[in-house]
Formats: C-alpha cells, sequence, structure tokens
C-alpha cells in the first residue's frame, strides 16, 4: 500500500494517507509523499483538496518511534528540516484550499496536519488531543504557533499542559474544527462543501486564501505585501472569470468558471 493516493474527481483532488493498520500513522515515507501529491493536484488542476485518513479515522499522530535520538544534538536547525517540518509546510503554503476531513481519533502532530489545513470539518464523535507532555516531549515550536493563532493562549495552555482530549463539539467551540457532522451525513457533507468551492472561481479562491496567508502572519503590511495583495485584486479583476461571473449573475444562471 502506497502510504499516499490521489484521485481527481470533478476538480476535487481526494487524498487519502496511512494504514489503518497502524492507525494511519505519520511515517517518514508518508510524509515524504504528502508534499508531492499536493504539487500534483495543483500541476492536475484541481480546485481543492480533500485529506483524509484511510479507513475509518483520521491518524494516530506522528509515529514516535522514528525520532532519530540526536535529532537536536549536532545542529538544532536541523530538526527543521525534517520530514514532518517539510510536510506541514508544504500543506499550510499549499495554493489550493484544503479541508480536513476529521473521523474518530486524531492526537498529536495529526492535529497539526489537520490545523495545517484552511477547513477542519469533523464527524460526530471525533476525539482530538495533543499528547506531547504525556510522552515527555516539549511540542515542535512551528506547530504551537499554530496553535496559538487558532485557538488563542489560553485554550492552547489548557489543551498542552494537561495533554487534553477532546471531544469533536467541545473542538468546534473553541474553534479546533469548524464544524461536526453527524456520521450518517459525513461523507456527503465533505463532498458537498469540496464541490462548491470547487464550483467558485479558482482565481479568485486561491487569491483570497493567499491574501488571507498574509494577513494572517499579524504584523503590519509591508509595502511588498500591499502590492502583492493588490494584484492579487487586480488579477481576478481583469479576468475572463470575473467577466463570466458578472454575465452569469445578470442571466441568474450558475458560471461555469475555467480558471483565466
Amino acid at each position: 500500500m502506497e502510504p499516499v493516493s490521489l484521485q481527481l474527481d470533478h476538480n476535487i483532488a481526494w487524498i487519502a494517507f496511512g494504514d489503518p493498520a497502524t492507525r494511519n500513522l505519520l511515517t517518514i515515507p508518508l510524509l515524504e509523499a504528502l508534499p508531492q501529491a499536493l504539487a500534483e493536484a495543483e500541476v492536475r488542476g484541481a480546485r481543492v483538496v480533500v485529506l483524509q485518513g484511510r479507513g475509518d479515522i483520521w491518524s494516530a499522530g506522528y509515529d514516535i518511534a522514528a525520532i532519530p535520538a540526536d535529532l537536536f544534538d549536532a545542529d538544532p536547525a536541523a530538526a527543521l528540516g525534517h520530514p514532518y517540518e517539510r510536510c506541514m509546510s508544504a500543506v499550510s503554503a499549499c495554493m489550493l484550499p484544503t479541508i480536513a476531513a476529521l473521523k474518530e481519533h486524531a492526537f498529536g502532530g495529526a492535529v497539526e496536519l489537520a490545523v495545517s489545513c484552511d477547513i477542519r470539518v469533523a464527524s460526530a464523535g471525533t476525539r482530538l488531543g495533543i499528547t506531547a507532555a504525556k510522552l515527555g516531549l516539549v511540542y515542535p515550536h512551528n506547530g504551537l504557533q499554530k496553535f496559538l493563532a487558532l485557538l488563542g493562549p489560553a485554550e492552547v495552555r489548557r489543551l498542552l499542559f494537561a495533554a487534553e482530549v477532546i471531544d469533536a463539539d467541545e473542538a468546534a467551540r473553541i474553534g479546533l474544527v469548524s464544524r461536526v457532522v453527524p456520521e450518517a451525513e459525513f461523507e456527503a457533507a465533505i463532498a458537498g462543501l469540496a464541490g462548491r468551492i470547487a464550483a467558485c472561481a479558482p482565481r479568485a479562491v486561491q487569491g483570497i486564501k493567499r491574501t488571507l496567508q498574509i494577513l494572517e502572519r499579524g504584523t503590519s503590511l509591508s509595502d511588498a505585501d500591499l502590492q502583492a495583495i493588490l494584484a492579487l485584486r487586480q488579477q481576478s479583476y481583469h479576468s475572463d472569470d470575473f467577466a463570466e461571473g458578472r454575465a452569469a449573475f445578470a442571466a441568474k444562471r450558475a458560471p461555469r468558471f475555467h480558471g483565466h
């Protein structure tokens, strides 16, 4: 079984990962293959990515046994080049909107993988936890930064200091997941959301995502940032898709976008 598979259907890239026999542990081969699948989805013209664990689970997290004993000994900066960090960065930086389809449980690094996606939808009954403190580990700072930006310092401290495991409803309350869906409706809800995103103008969606990434840094906009944002708006304004959107609106019909 390949660690990651990609299926493209109606502009939706369905990426499945892991091995249910190991609860979809984030192994090194998986972490190396996932960025490649994302890049392939972009090249093949996908408009949205759905990331899902194989079987009935999301993931039990990073394969702790694969951490080299000397990872931080010779050069602490080398940790940033580890496949885990490279994979999380690739998911965050993906130009396409990404949906994490969470089922059953997500622990440790698997929560960070979900948070690296744009939207997180959880099946009712899903349990989530960042349990590094129970393993005696200090969680990677890049992941902590993502959790802080999403949840705020109080919730991050509560979850990580006590290695809390919470249910999907609690995760939705604090903003860790975007939506909770009954199990019987989960697959249809994921497909429906992905379909609605794929039906929108790709250039506009990707431009909005890029603008949000710039704004989410939490710092004042530099001149270069502002120019980049204005360029994205200008490109969309002069695009064929904007012309199609206006024409469809006037004709009261569904638009047919081509990404140009």
